[in-house]
């Protein structure tokens, strides 16, 4: 303990007084505040892009996030050992909860917000490992839909409760899922693209509650950007959606409520509404359920997985209301 505590002094320009563990972090009460150090579990050059993308961020007036604390010799990050570990202050707050509507207002609004602040980052530090998703979603979606085919041959020579419900039900998620190949590959995903690409602006990729902080003022943070990458601010907002509306029943007024609330702050165009419909359309939950099952680690039971199946199918009315007014709004 000693030594740790003499090796992150010897790093940081900070005393640290004592320091405990919570979850997958050391929070240090130091001379300089409470701050928290991380271990992460990607290369220096993904790290450097992370960083390189905060600091674009503060430098445009978002400073509401987890910002790296510098080393002694000016790095995000430093060495002990083998192992990479990164130092940011500690934020007073709790995770947001989503199902409140004042904080899931202030978490959509704070969202786009942190797209806008994002628009413009091509100061990317040397050395650095960029990261850029932009016009993978038609491979993503043409992978997909093989895969439905691939975990049916499966599910055929298994013949286990869950390969009789996936071949039961595949279909018309299949058939969701062709819908959605069909319509990205007619709509202006691919210009949408191609305007990104040209405005620099990043996504979170991981924008969900225990990644949003909310404090006791009724502001919010965001924390743990490990996965930032160049993409479309849609895949933010939809993955955001997604997490929200599964927990009550795909809800078409906090659907419409959170389309609003973003674009009050920054607006949506026609091709982007269309590209939300489009991807939310897809029956992401139906198969990232079933590719666990069948390509994954099984790290739950039979039993488990069979539940998790139902629960997602017993979600088959609500999404399909929710598209279809969503289609209508385009």
């Amino acid at each position: 303990m000693i030594a740790l505590r003499e090796e992150i002094t010897q790093f940081f320009d900070i005393e640290v007084f004592y320091f405990m563990p919570i979850r997958d972090i050391l929070v240090l009460s130091t001379d300089r505040g409470l701050k928290c150090f991380k271990k992460i579990d990607y290369s220096i050059e993904t790290l450097l892009f992370i960083h390189g993308g905060k600091e674009h961020l503060v430098s445009r007036g978002f400073i509401d996030i987890d910002r790296f604390n510098l080393s002694k010799e000016g790095l995000p990050y430093v060495m002990l050992g083998d192992e990479i570990y990164v130092l940011t202050d500690w934020i007073d707050a709790r995770e947001c909860e989503l199902e409140n509507p004042i904080e899931l207002k202030a978490a959509t609004e704070k969202l786009a917000m942190m797209h806008e602040a994002s628009i413009g980052y091509t100061n990317v530090p040397e050395g650095a490992r960029v990261r850029d998703d932009l016009g993978k979603l038609l491979t993503k979606f043409e992978k997909r839909c093989n895969e439905f085919l691939r975990m049916r041959k499966m599910a055929e020579k298994k013949k286990s409760t869950f390969d009789y419900e996936y071949l039961f039900t595949y279909s018309y998620y299949f058939d969701l899922a062709k819908e959605a190949l069909e319509k990205l590959k007619s709509s202006s995903y691919l210009k949408l693209c191609d305007e990104a690409r040209e405005k620099r602006g990043f996504i979170h990729r991981d924008y969900s509650y225990h990644n949003i902080l909310y404090t006791h003022d009724g502001d919010v943070y965001i924390i743990d950007f490990d996965y930032l990458t160049y993409d479309l601010r849609i895949i933010d907002l939809t993955s955001f959606m997604q997490k929200v509306l599964k927990r009550i029943h795909w809800d078409i007024k906090t659907g419409e409520s959170i389309l609003n609330w973003y674009s009050n702050v920054s607006p949506l165009n026609k091709d982007e509404l269309e590209l939300v419909y489009i991807i939310l359309l897809f029956p992401y939950r139906y198969w990232k359920t079933c590719n666990r099952y069948y390509n994954g680690k099984k790290s739950w039971s039979e039993k488990a997985f069979t539940n998790k199946l139902h629960e997602v199918i017993a979600e088959k009315e609500f999404h399909y209301d929710f598209i279809r007014w969503l289609e209508k709004q385009i």
